[in-house]
């Protein structure tokens, strides 16, 4: 319904696929096809992620954000930042925020 596939392995490891929406694409689709790729790391904590990003005055690309996103009957949720990297992709470090009810209807 969002436009992307989340898919998790056991131990931990998570890959998510986004439709191709123009929102994470940061500049035309060529090579190196890096471009247009998200990266995300979780973290416990990822303020000091990003007082040492702002130390080396390397902006943002989004957030710092809280966002929650339904996963069947719940919502999970996860404070989040994305930075490009000097070779064009994005990685995005996050913190679970945990679990809540879908809200009413």
């Amino acid at each position: 319904e969002q436009g992307f596939a989340y898919l998790e392995h056991p131990e931990g490891a998570q890959v998510m696929l986004c439709q191709r929406s123009g929102k994470w694409e940061t500049s035309a689709l060529e090579r190196p096809y890096g471009r247009g790729v998200l990266f995300q790391v979780f973290l416990d904590d990822i303020d000091p992620v990003m007082n040492r990003l702002a130390e080396r005055s390397v902006p943002l690309h989004t957030g710092p954000r809280e966002v929650w996103r339904r996963y069947g009957d719940r919502e999970g949720g996860k404070r989040e930042i994305v930075v490009l990297d000097p070779d064009g992709y994005l990685v995005m470090l996050a913190a679970d925020l945990g679990e809540r009810p879908l809200p009413p209807e």
